[in-house]
């Protein structure tokens, strides 16, 4: 009798085991399940869109020079963007050709995103693409661009002195048949909405022992974000 009971014992053993196995089987194919819902419910729409070469990366960036930018320009929707650099796509990995302190540079995505200014965690960054009828100026742009790497940065705004500011990177390396840019040159401003200069452009002059040169022929990130010859196809902020 004793021996009938333990076989019976082992025997039930045997089935809550097996049943105890299906059932977690169960739980976790549910569980899986409902990741994948979750998953795919929150994915965001930058799972999707990618970077293309010729791409505009407008920026608003977390510098002391960002911020005085950001007081004297605006850009599309109402943002003040105070960087502008160029999408370079080779193979899986986009590059950024971009004037910065440092110079003309050629910098990873994800360092790009990185020093930006953020909402929410997310980078304020637009990226402007260059509608069909201009599209054909893209690959000399990035010739032009990439020729300009390790040309120092312009500190001064000036023209014609063989180093570059961000916007004008973009403005001598887009040109149309006649070597024109197709983003036109607009009289530079220096100064805040209130028509005050602010005291960090009078400081950052006289530290380059230069004019201001307010009205001179030159461009801005925010104007360009606003030219008619881009759509705004993506924003990293939304």
């Amino acid at each position: 009798m004793e021996n009938v009971l333990n076989i019976s014992c082992f025997s039930s053993g045997k089935r809550n085991a097996a049943w105890i196995f299906d059932n977690l089987r169960c739980i976790f194919r549910r569980i899986a399940y409902c990741a994948l819902l979750f998953l795919c419910a929150c994915a965001s729409p930058d799972d999707s869109f990618r970077l293309q070469t010729g791409d505009l990366l407008f920026q608003v960036g977390s510098g002391r020079m960002s911020s005085a930018i950001y007081t004297v320009t605006f850009g599309e929707s109402d943002v003040n963007y105070t960087h502008v650099g160029i999408a370079l796509v080779k193979g899986d990995t986009v590059f950024v050709i971009e004037a910065i302190s440092r110079g003309v540079s050629k910098t990873h995505i994800d360092t790009f995103l990185l020093r930006s200014a953020h909402i929410d965690e997310k980078p304020v960054v637009a990226v402007g693409r260059l509608k069909p009828e201009y599209c054909g100026y893209i690959p000399d742009a990035v010739a032009r661009a990439k020729n300009l790497l390790g040309k120092p940065y312009d500190f001064v705004f000036g023209a014609n002195n063989d180093a570059y500011y961000c916007s004008e990177l973009v403005e001598v390396a887009f040109l149309n048949s006649q070597n024109e840019p197709i983003f036109e040159p607009v009289n530079m401003n220096f100064r805040d909405s209130d028509g005050n200069l602010p005291t960090y452009w009078i400081t950052h002059f006289e530290k380059h022992n230069a004019e201001i040169p307010e009205n001179e022929p030159g461009s801005n990130p925010g104007n360009i974000s606003r030219s008619d010859k881009i759509d705004i196809v993506f924003r990293y902020f939304y």
